[in-house]
């Protein structure tokens, strides 16, 4: 019995042995190599950001200029109508062909104004990359990570890319400023806004035209400040 006792013992010991080599090879196999940065991913941020800023921060340019030629970087780098259908959510099969093509042109101008808004905070600033990294597991997304730095000594503002891989190169998904993802914010907003209105598409149309109107004052107001010249009153 005894005998029978140890024979068993050192089956299963070997079985557990075999077992945890099993699992810990199929990890390997199937665990992405974090440690491998892509660098053709980082470059195309590091780039589009470094145009960005400079664009906005562009002092011989009207703010019209200045938005126009945002508008022309940004849209050609990012995948507006993804985006677009994505913050819709549930409601993405909602609008008219007529109502989706309206909310698709909105939302294309609603993206350029509140990215240029955020952006235009920081256009006397450092932009560093950090490091990326893949997400998911079918090799077709990444997060580039990086950092707003401040000569002042101001505390760093994180900021990250998810980018999607296609045959057309890269695009930019969302983008996340000091911890909020900004087009999962628009859609949590955007189906707010239906849901409150009964399913009521035309109401979103005319929250977005809102917003954009809002984002217009402030951006406008963003790059024209510092060209205001100072006035005194001499009287």
């Amino acid at each position: 019995m005894i005998r029978n006792f140890l024979k068993l013992t050192t089956f299963l010991r070997h079985t557990k042995i075999f077992m945890c080599t099993a699992v810990l090879s199929a990890i390997t196999l199937t665990t992405p190599a974090w440690a491998a940065r892509d660098e053709v991913a980082e470059a195309f941020v590091d780039s589009l950001a470094s145009q960005a800023i400079e664009i906005l921060g562009r002092e011989d340019f009207a703010p019209a200029d200045r938005e126009a030629a945002f508008r022309v970087l940004f849209t050609g780098n990012m995948d507006v109508k993804r985006i677009g259908i994505f913050a819709l959510g549930q409601y993405a099969r909602t609008p008219t062909a007529e109502e989706k093509a309206a909310y698709l042109t909105l939302v294309e101008d609603f993206i350029v104004k509140v990215y240029a808004s955020r952006l235009s905070d920081y256009t006397d600033q450092n932009f560093v990359i950090l490091n990326s990294q893949p997400k998911g597991s079918k090799n077709q997304e990444v997060i580039v990570s990086s950092q707003i730095e401040f000569e002042t000594g101001r505390d760093p503002v994180p900021v990250e890319w998810w980018l999607l891989k296609s045959d057309d190169g890269l695009k930019v998904f969302d983008v996340k400023v000091l911890g909020i993802w900004m087009a999962q914010e628009q859609r949590s907003s955007f189906i707010s806004v239906i849901r409150n209105n009964n399913g009521n598409f035309g109401a979103l149309l005319g929250h977005i035209e809102a917003q954009i109107g809002e984002a217009t004052q402030e951006i406008e107001s963003k790059l024209t400040d510092a060209e205001e010249p100072t006035t005194t009153d001499d009287s």
